[in-house]
């Protein structure tokens, strides 16, 4: 069973979705909070789906609002999945047959050949507390629409093993999306973003999960007769909440209950097992989810917003274990970059709001792959810049860390909806001929209005050794989108006495500080002028012209190889770091430089401080 299309009318923000389709695997649903995205996965509960109409400003306030929702659905099945639900309900429906022209044989033959089929589809509506009613005739749209409409009954045998045809009638009764309405609560299921107080329930045997997950203690009480299975479904468990060492289900007062175990089960202490209602948030969705993914033959799954119920690592590891079972349908609504590179969607829906009302933009997989493709390219991943409105591209991964951390300290404020990412490889960008074309317009098509993507950029390089006309023609090719630091790299605003003393005597923890401080100074005096290209040394370590142009990464790996004492060699991604870190909380004014290049590469509207 599988949604093939879905059309929702009249229901809180939307008025009308128009057709919206959905892979057979992964859907993805993003957008900002409260556009609709919870309100589109609702539709997924078709006839359960609560009356919401939808308000506008638009309508007059004297016109009463239409009080009905409605969700159209194209669902795919199986003949043979409507031929086990129409057995195991017992019940006799009327299907359309070709009518006029055709022989009671021919027609008997089509009804059974009907339950035969690889794929059906059926269109139908519907409603609050309705049954399904067909889109069209025939809903399962096999042949068009004849002169004389002709059904026949089906009805299956009384051992349940085979359909027999009964009576038929020239008239266009349709009841074959009856027999979807009959299991589809057995076979879709809603996974809302909140905790679910499922942890206990009068003891009863029951196999299936109820569409709100309630009766989940009987479901796996029944689960656990099944010795391999359930090992299984306990070893997906730990491998999402590493802490759970084993959930089994206990008989309490004719109830069953859900308990945890967090130590080790061989150390047969019961009595520390807790109960699923005390446990963390979102255990229990799992578990529900989990037991769907594990125990319903190609189902529809929808989980909106995992990442608010788990944390990234658990929530990615949990769309890796889904996409193990692959005979389901999932729909996931999500704001983590991370989580839709990990469930690769086919299809993805960026639902936005407008002029009030909800609309849907849909991305088909051509348009993310292509997407992924780029960032590729320039060396980041998709979960790096999704949901950010600029990017901001640093010449490595130190400015990636510690520009935001700057800004935060020496500002006071976080710059909101921006990122800074580190570039793969800056020497792309002074390749000669077409190489050096090809980078920058891979960089374009990231302003370019991919939907998932910021549509500002902006690049922030060392100035290194570059002349003034090698800068001008740079930016020039950037069309003013890159920035260069006025000195010569990061480091260069790094070479402080204190601060390395600090770092360094951290790092040995036998050197004092104010003895190493004296030393530093003096082999800097002594050997600065080693490290800088053009110019004279006068021994100044504060000389303006000096901190500009030296080569900072090479003195810091010296002097660090000199004085530390154990060969502690220099890491920009872990001394850097420490040193902007230092210099941050002691010596701000040294960075205040910093701080207003930085500022220059944000938008020009400030967030608000936080």
């Amino acid at each position: 069973m599988q949604v093939r299309k879905l059309r929702l009318l009249n229901y809180k923000s939307f008025p009308d979705s128009g057709w919206l389709s959905f892979s057979s695997k992964f859907t993805v649903v993003v957008g900002q909070n409260n556009v609709g995205k919870t309100a589109l996965l609702e539709a997924f509960r078709l006839n359960g789906m609560a009356n919401r109409p939808h308000r506008s400003q638009e309508a007059p306030r004297e016109v009463p609002l239409n009080p009905r929702s409605a969700v159209q659905v194209e669902m795919a099945v199986t003949g043979r999945e409507l031929r086990n639900i129409l057995l195991s309900s017992g019940a006799a429906v009327w299907m359309p047959v070709p009518g006029e022209g055709s022989s009671d044989d021919e027609r008997r033959t089509f009804a059974q050949e009907f339950f035969e089929r690889p794929i059906i589809e059926i269109g139908f509506e519907a409603s609050e507390g309705h049954d399904f009613v067909r889109l069209r005739y025939p809903s399962h749209s096999i042949f068009s629409r004849p002169a004389v409409p002709m059904a026949v009954q089906v009805v299956p045998s009384p051992d349940k093993q085979g359909i027999t045809v009964g009576a038929h009638t020239t008239s266009e009764v349709d009841e074959v999306s009856s027999i979807l309405q009959r299991d589809f609560a057995r076979k879709i299921y809603v996974f809302r973003a909140e905790r679910l107080n499922i942890g206990r329930i009068p003891a009863r045997e029951t196999p299936v999960l109820q569409p709100d997950g309630s009766n989940l203690a009987a479901a796996l009480m029944v689960l656990q007769s099944n010795p391999a299975r359930f090992e299984r479904f306990n070893t997906h468990v730990s491998e999402i909440f590493p802490t759970i060492r084993r959930v089994v289900i206990a008989p309490v007062n004719q109830e069953f209950e859900v308990r945890i175990w967090s130590v080790d089960v061989a150390s047969e202490r019961e009595d520390l097992a807790i109960p699923l209602q005390e446990s963390g948030t979102g255990v229990g969705q799992v578990l529900a989810i989990l037991y769907v993914a594990m125990t319903v033959q190609s189902g529809v799954i929808i989980i909106d917003e995992p990442n608010t119920f788990l944390h990234p690592g658990a929530a990615k590891k949990l769309i890796q274990i889904l996409r193990q079972y692959d005979t389901h349908q999932y729909v996931i609504a999500t704001h983590s970059g991370e989580l839709i590179a990990t469930a690769d969607p086919d299809i993805i829906h960026l639902v936005t709001w407008f002029s009030g009302k909800s609309t849907v933009e849909q991305l088909d997989r051509e348009n993310v792959e292509h997407l992924k493709r780029i960032l590729l390219e320039v060396g980041a991943n998709f979960a790096d810049v999704f949901g950010y409105d600029r990017v901001v591209w640093v010449e490595g991964p130190t400015e990636e860390m510690c520009f935001p951390k700057i800004v935060r300290k020496l500002r006071g404020y976080t710059p909101l909806g921006v990122i800074f990412v580190a570039v793969k490889n800056t020497g792309d960008f002074e390749r000669k001929g077409g190489q050096k074309k090809l980078i920058w317009d891979i960089y374009t098509q990231l302003t370019s209005g991919i939907a998932l993507l910021p549509t500002a950029v902006s690049f922030s390089f060392d100035r290194e050794l570059r002349t003034d006309q090698q800068i001008d023609d740079l930016i020039r090719e950037a069309r003013g989108r890159v920035h260069f630091l006025p000195r010569r790299t990061y480091e260069n605003y790094l070479l402080d006495a204190d601060a390395i003393a600090a770092v360094l005597s951290a790092a040995t923890r036998e050197i004092h500080v104010s003895a190493l401080k004296e030393e530093i100074e003096t082999w800097m005096r002594m050997y600065g002028g080693k490290f800088a290209s053009g110019g004279s040394w006068s021994g100044d370590t504060t000389d303006v012209d000096w901190l500009e142009r030296v080569h900072a990464p090479e003195l810091l790996k010296a002097l660090f190889d000199e004085l530390s004492g154990v060969n502690l060699e220099y890491s920009k991604t872990t001394h850097s770091i420490l040193l902007t870190e230092w210099l941050m909380e002691n010596k701000p004014q040294a960075l205040e430089e910093l701080a207003r290049y930085i500022e220059e590469l944000l938008p020009e509207r400030k967030p608000a401080s936080g």
